[in-house]
C-alpha cells in the first residue's frame, strides 16, 4: 500500500510538470526604432510583438505619444510590455520615478506594492516595484504579480512591465530575464 500512495504521489508530480509550461525567450532580439529587447516566443496561435500608440494629454496641457510594445502569453493571461514616452523637463530623481510607479500601479485594482527598489534599465539608473494585485476583463478577474521598472533618459520616460497571472509558469525569474534584457539604442 506504501509503495502504491508513493507511485501515485509521482505520477501526480510528474503531471503537474509536464502541465506547467515555461516561458522560452526567443533567441533573437526584437528590434523595434528605440530599443532591443528578448520578448518570449509567442504562443503557437498568436501573432508576434504588438505595437501601438496613443496621444496622451499631459499635465500642463500639452500631449506626446505613448509608444507600446506588448507581447502576451497563455491566452492573454501574461503580458510584457515596453513603453516609452517623451515628455518636457521630466525629472529622473527617485521621488519622480516612485511618482511615475505609484501611477502606474493606479491601474491594478487592489494593489499591494512591495518595496521600492533601485536598479537599472538598459544601463540607466532607475526604480523598481513588484505588486500583486487583481485586474478585470469581462467576467474574469486576473490574480497578478506585476514587475515594474521605470527610468528616465533626457525627455524620455521608459518602462517596462511584465504581468504574471498566478495560474501561469511566469515568474519573477522570467520577469528579470526580460527587464533585463532590455537595450536602449
Amino acid at each position: 500500500m506504501k509503495i502504491l500512495r508513493l507511485t501515485l504521489a509521482f505520477v501526480v508530480l510528474a503531471a503537474a510538470a509536464c502541465a506547467a509550461q515555461d516561458i522560452q525567450f526567443s533567441s533573437t532580439p526584437y528590434a523595434a526604432p528605440a530599443f532591443y529587447a528578448n520578448f518570449p516566443a509567442p504562443d503557437n496561435d498568436k501573432v508576434t510583438v504588438q505595437y501601438s500608440s496613443d496621444e496622451i494629454t499631459l499635465k500642463n496641457g500639452g500631449t506626446t505619444t505613448l509608444h507600446d510594445y506588448a507581447l502576451s502569453l497563455h491566452d492573454d493571461q501574461d503580458a510584457f510590455l515596453v513603453l516609452y514616452c517623451d515628455i518636457p523637463n521630466t525629472h529622473g530623481d527617485t521621488a519622480a520615478l516612485d511618482a511615475m510607479l505609484d501611477g502606474a500601479l493606479a491601474k491594478l485594482d487592489n494593489a499591494k506594492p512591495g518595496p521600492k527598489f533601485d536598479t537599472t534599465y538598459s544601463g540607466i539608473p532607475a526604480r523598481m516595484v513588484i505588486a500583486t494585485g487583481t485586474y478585470s476583463r469581462g467576467q474574469t478577474t486576473f490574480y497578478v504579480t506585476s514587475y515594474h521598472r521605470i527610468a528616465v533618459q533626457g525627455n524620455r520616460v521608459w518602462q517596462g512591465i511584465v504581468i504574471c497571472d498566478h495560474r501561469t509558469s511566469c515568474t519573477e525569474t522570467d520577469a528579470n530575464k526580460f527587464l533585463n534584457s532590455i537595450k536602449i539604442r
